[in-house]
């Protein structure tokens, strides 16, 4: 007859509280068929038990597979998941601290490498207990690295319909748990001194993750009107991980081949998507692993660092010479696309340099007729990236706000200018008032 934990009830508090004496004794009794030899393992952990040894339990459960017999479909979800959680409280009662963790980290690779083949239904039911079960040992840790390790691995068994973005809040928690904010307070609440080594893998979790919700995205043909919404999402949510785990990258000694995957992924991303990430993505040829590209992908090094700072001619400059032009190509990048990009680009590096610009500046500068500027202004304010009114009788943008492509030397230069003439315009009022008895003298 079959092991079923509706005859040992399984809630954690029985065990925390000493509610029922022998709860150890029935927990090892419903692991035990999982294993090869049952009663050679009822009796080593009834040992572990009497003695005290509650690391010498947890050794005995994780050498011998027996977490495995829990995603049998004997076992409910809520129940494979409770009886998991009986046994992260014995964590608790291993002294060692340095012991505790070794065995935190195998506990939950003991979940995480049971083989789960197929998609068919039950497949996809064992992998929920086994992300449910990470979960329950994610959510009774307190160790900052700890966290870290676990969410990667809960995200890597996850679903991936439970990681798409762009839904409402709510619908799912893991999916909420990424949105960038959200996750960077959690990080900031476990703790700060996490290592970049600890936080990258658990970057790289995120961008897999993502993949798997773009190709399942990909096949989708249920006519989701909220399909591209979350394509986007996906995307946006992949680059800014990405760009995080180049950040961690901080040293070129630190660079390895999965660095320069990365740093070839973001370039792409940048440059076909220069906008929705625009400040994220603004110091992205500063990071050490895609400065290196410079030198093991120039022709892609080249044209990212003309989506960063440069104008339409130089991207047209670079189109032009045969031994670069096949980056696009090589990197499935849609040259059309990328002009238009660069379109909008130049006309808001137009914007950072002039509060007032004649239509016929822009028509040169984007090498458009007259009639077409009107229309490249509103796609440039669309964008965000800039504000402006246009005065249609004397042919003039007024720019009111523009982001700065590039913030150096220059642009300091230019912003102490700004400031002087602020503050001498201030002090020209502040006179004139003074001057006409509206401002007492302190």
């Amino acid at each position: 007859m079959a092991t079923s934990l509706s005859q040992t009830p399984p809630h954690p508090s029985s065990t925390l509280v000493n509610i029922s004496d022998d709860a150890d004794l029935r927990l090892i009794r419903v692991l035990a068929p999982a294993t090869s030899s049952p009663s050679n393992f009822e009796a080593e952990c009834t040992t572990a038990i009497q003695g005290g040894d509650a690391a010498k339990l947890l050794r005995s459960v994780i050498s011998n597979g027996a977490v495995a017999g829990l995603l049998n479909d004997e076992f409910s979800f809520d129940e494979a998941v409770s009886a998991f959680s009986l046994l992260t409280v014995y964590l608790d009662r291993v002294d060692d601290a340095s012991v505790e963790k070794e065995l935190c980290a195998a506990l939950a690779e003991s979940v995480g490498k049971i083989e789960v083949t197929g998609d068919d239904e039950t497949a996809l039911v064992k992998r929920e207990k086994q992300s449910g079960m990470i979960a329950a040992l994610f959510n009774l840790r307190s160790d900052a690295v700890e966290k870290v390790r676990l969410l990667a691995q809960i995200i890597d068994l996850a679903d991936a319909t439970a990681l798409i973005q762009g839904q409402d809040r709510g619908v799912s928690p893991l999916a909420d748990m990424l949105d960038v904010a959200t996750l960077k307070a959690s990080l900031a609440l476990w703790g700060s001194d996490t290592p970049d080594e600890e936080l990258r893998g658990l970057y790289q979790a995120i961008v897999r993750g993502m993949d798997r919700v773009l190709a399942i995205l990909s096949k989708d043909t249920s006519g989701d009107k909220t399909k591209l919404k979350k394509v986007k999402a996906a995307n946006e949510c992949k680059q800014k991980y990405i760009l995080f785990i180049l950040a961690t990258y901080t040293e070129e000694s630190q660079l390895d081949s999965a660095a320069e995957k990365y740093a070839e992924e973001a370039s792409i991303g940048a440059i076909r998507d220069p906008v929705n990430l625009f400040s994220s993505q603004r110091k992205l040829t500063s990071l050490p692993a895609v400065a290196a590209l410079q030198k093991s992908k120039p022709a892609l090094h080249d044209l990212l660092k003309i989506f960063m700072d440069g104008k339409l001619q130089d991207y047209r400059d670079f189109t032009s010479m045969p031994d670069k032009n096949s980056v696009f190509a090589t990197f499935s990048l849609d040259e059309s696309e990328c002009a238009k990009n660069m379109c909008l680009l130049s006309l808001v590096s137009l914007a950072a340099e002039h509060e007032e610009i004649p239509y016929s500046v822009i028509a040169s500068t984007l090498d458009i007729k007259d009639d077409e500027v009107e229309q490249w202004v509103i796609t440039g304010v669309s964008s965000g990236l800039m504000e402006a009114k246009m005065d249609q009788l004397r042919k003039v943008v007024l720019v009111e706000r523009c982001v700065v492509r590039q913030f150096g030397s220059n642009e300091w230069a230019a912003l102490k200018v700004r400031l002087d003439a602020w503050k001498t315009n201030v002090k020209g009022v502040l006179d004139a008032l003074k001057h006409s008895g509206n401002l007492s003298v302190q």
